[in-house]
């Protein structure tokens, strides 16, 4: 338990990723799920114009999307278990719909020099596995999620 308070001590920008994948609103959703295939990510940023975070959309987004529009493949699978490339194969290229239909725009967001402690609460208190980290402007400047804060302290 020695190593735990060094990691308390720590901030969000000493152990977020700092070069993040965004997504902007206009993309399609068909872009958004090769992004995260290529990516190796479940969750991506969305930003407008001017990097500000304005959404997040993940890979749980997508699978609901089609949950709802398949009753039988809602009762046979559950959003877990589907794989990211089952999806792609699945979205039509003609497909219309875009990351701004589907992201959540209620973005929970962390500033850098927050502590870890604060990153996690606030990711407990909104049940959710990532954190756009933002500067004061709201600019985008990386992401945290629970598996970089794993990672922390596993190599301590």
């Amino acid at each position: 338990m020695t190593s735990l308070p060094k990691v308390s001590s720590r901030t969000v920008a000493d152990i977020m990723t700092p070069r993040v994948e965004t997504l902007s609103p206009g993309d399609t959703v068909k872009d958004a799920a090769n992004m995260m295939i290529d990516s190796h990510v479940s969750t991506i940023p969305v930003v407008d114009g001017y990097q500000q975070c304005v959404g997040m959309l993940s890979r749980t987004d997508l699978t609901e999307m089609f949950l709802k529009e398949d009753d039988a493949l809602a009762h046979a699978l559950d959003t877990d278990r589907l794989s990211m490339e089952w999806l792609n194969r699945s979205l039509d290229t003609s497909d219309s719909r875009t990351v701004g239909e589907l992201m959540n725009d209620q973005v929970v967001a962390i500033g850098g020099d927050q502590s870890l402690h604060v990153a996690c609460q606030k990711m407990v208190d909104s049940q959710i596995h990532h954190l756009p980290v933002v500067d004061n402007e709201n600019h985008l400047v990386g992401i945290i999620s629970t598996f970089d804060i794993v990672k922390a302290v596993a190599d301590t």
